[in-house]
Formats: C-alpha cells, structure tokens, sequence
C-alpha cells in the first residue's frame, strides 16, 4: 500500500472512534468528502492525521 492509502485507512480508523468528525463527514456531499480526501496525501504524520479529524466538524468547506 503507498502513504495515500495508508493515510486514508487511517482516517477511515480515526472517524470510527470519533463520532463528532464521523457525522460531519457523513452529512458532507460527495465533492466535500473529495476535498477531505484529497487533503491526505498532505498528512505527514499519525498525530497530524488525528489533528485533522478532530478538527474536521470545524472545518468550513
């Protein structure tokens, strides 16, 4: 697997325990979640993937 896709399994992991980020990103419409996505590949590391999610009900899109 490369890092985009370890990132976004990462993501998928962090929105599971993270019900605030897991609904923000459920109500997002499909080109609001390919903005979030694409976003990964900028993650450089585990504890700012985590930031990023925790953050993400807050994000303006």
């Amino acid at each position: 697997m490369n890092v985009n896709t370890n990132a976004a399994v990462t993501f998928g992991q962090l929105l599971q325990h993270n019900p605030k980020a897991s609904a923000f990103y459920d109500s997002c419409t499909p080109k609001q979640r390919e903005a979030i996505l694409l976003q990964l590949g900028q993650m450089n590391s585990q504890s700012q993937l985590k930031a990023f999610v925790d953050n993400l009900p807050s994000a303006s899109l």
